[in-house]
């Protein structure tokens, strides 16, 4: 008799989990998940007849094991993307890098200032763990860019640096420092301290890894992807139930009990692969508020409609300019082969805001403003049309773990871990797709 395993979660971290999973004959795979769709975040959107991303969800720097699979799901029907990249600061864009690019700053005072400040840590590196990630910044790229970096901080994510977990740097595009040209960077980069924490364009610095970049060209977007691996799943003999929320979790000698407002569910093992833990905590009735000690990033999400040649050819640009609007902009119609027969396509922009300020309170004033700064920054061509937009109010984007949420984590998974067996939260939450997939691969280790 097969072993029934309940994986709780569609999103990305409950994909990879059943795909290792499934390798083995002798086990059962139930996927539930609370939303009518599958996929988490990364189901399109339906605006105006297009299948908008909400972001940037390309299946970026995947093995090329999991890239097979992803292709063998779309039937084929997948394009490498060929990252073309930029960034911008100071109101200048550099291309072919995404990190901050703080030789765009004008003087050249402040950049010697960071080289200097970089060479006395490189001679003495410091030993004691940040608590912060203000206090990360600082032992990692000093004083004065560490100063630079917590203003861009605040700028993309509306939060202190000194109010987050030093670990929040893993999920930011902040783990580098660039200050001066490639050359002078790779020079720096001799040194084994310099050479972990500084950065030059990958051009300058060739191949790192053998990673591939893929995207679905169905021109469904990242929905296509949803819907087709929902059929391919069950193909393998995966169940899937969606919009089934789970009221009780109990454990029995051999089984877990799982009730559902669809009905209740025998298995022997449950895995946790959704992200509130608040919901985990009240199925088990183990009362600690984990999730409180997070904070969510408000985001207004604009989606611009235009001519499609008047987008720039090119993946995404990150503008870590604290006085400007926009954080990520991309070419997104582009990249998921959506033009109008009228030749209009979309770029999407991710744009930090207060909740109820200015912009969250008068969107048409966003998108105008919006409109203008992408075409100063080279995101379309400066007589481009705006043929109309679509702005959504997002209060929940980026989690950032705020102090006290680690320890509060430890001692939640402590909880589960000792008092229910047969429940598996692991206590990693891996960010990028490729850490997503290899770290699923070690439930095999866990369910026998």
């Amino acid at each position: 008799m097969k072993k029934r395993v309940m994986i709780v979660g569609s999103g990305f971290r409950g994909f990879c989990d059943a795909l290792h999973l499934m390798k083995n004959p002798d086990l059962e795979i139930h996927i539930v998940d609370s939303a009518p769709f599958f996929g988490g975040v990364m189901h399109s959107l339906d605006i105006n007849g297009f299948s908008v991303d909400k972001g940037v969800h390309i299946f970026d720097s995947i093995p090329v094991s999991l890239a097979e699979t992803v292709t063998e799901i779309m039937d084929g029907k997948v394009h490498e993307i060929d990252f073309v990249s930029a960034s911008a600061f100071n109101n200048k864009v550099t291309e072919g890098f995404s990190l901050p690019d703080l030789n765009s700053l004008d003087d050249t005072a402040i950049k010697k200032q960071i080289r200097e400040e970089l060479l006395a840590l490189a001679r003495n590196p410091a030993t004691d763990a940040p608590a912060t990630l203000e206090a990360l910044f600082d032992q990692r790229y000093g004083k004065t860019a560490g100063r630079i970096f917590c203003d861009i901080f605040r700028k993309v994510y509306g939060i202190s640096a000194d109010e987050v977990e030093p670990t929040a740097i893993a999920q930011t595009s902040m783990g580098r420092l660039k200050f001066l040209d490639d050359p002078d960077m790779l020079d720096l980069k001799k040194d084994p301290f310099l050479d972990t924490v500084l950065a030059a364009r990958r051009k300058a610095v060739g191949k790192v890894d053998d990673f591939v970049s893929i995207y679905p060209s169905d021109g469904d977007a990242m929905r296509g992807w949803c819907k087709r691996a929902v059929t391919w799943l069950e193909s393998k003999g995966v169940r899937i139930s969606l919009g089934t929320k789970i009221s009780k979790i109990t454990e029995r000698a051999d089984t877990v009990e799982v009730e559902t407002d669809k009905g209740t569910f025998e298995v022997e093992t449950l895995i946790w692969s959704n992200d509130s833990l608040r919901a985990l905590g009240s199925a088990l009735n183990i009362e600690r508020d984990v999730d409180g000690l997070q904070y969510g990033t408000p985001m207004l999400f604009a989606t611009l409609f235009t001519q499609a040649d008047k987008v720039r050819d090119f993946t995404y640009l990150q503008n870590f300019d604290p006085d400007q609007l926009t954080y990520r902009s991309a070419a997104s119609g582009r990249f998921s082969h959506q033009v109008r027969e009228d030749g209009v396509s979309f770029v999407t922009c991710e744009c930090p805001a207060d909740v109820n300020g200015t912009y969250w309170n008068d969107t048409d004033k966003l998108a105008a403003d919006v409109w203008d700064e992408i075409r100063s920054l080279g995101v379309v061509e400066k007589d481009a049309e705006l043929a109309g937009f679509d702005v959504k109010r997002i209060p929940v984007s980026f989690k950032l773990a705020r102090l006290g949420y680690a320890a509060a984590f430890r001692d939640f998974h402590t909880d589960v871990a000792s008092r229910h067996k047969r429940v598996i939260l692991r206590d990693v939450v891996p960010f990028f797709r490729r850490d997503i997939y290899l770290d699923s691969a070690h439930l095999t280790n866990l369910v026998a």
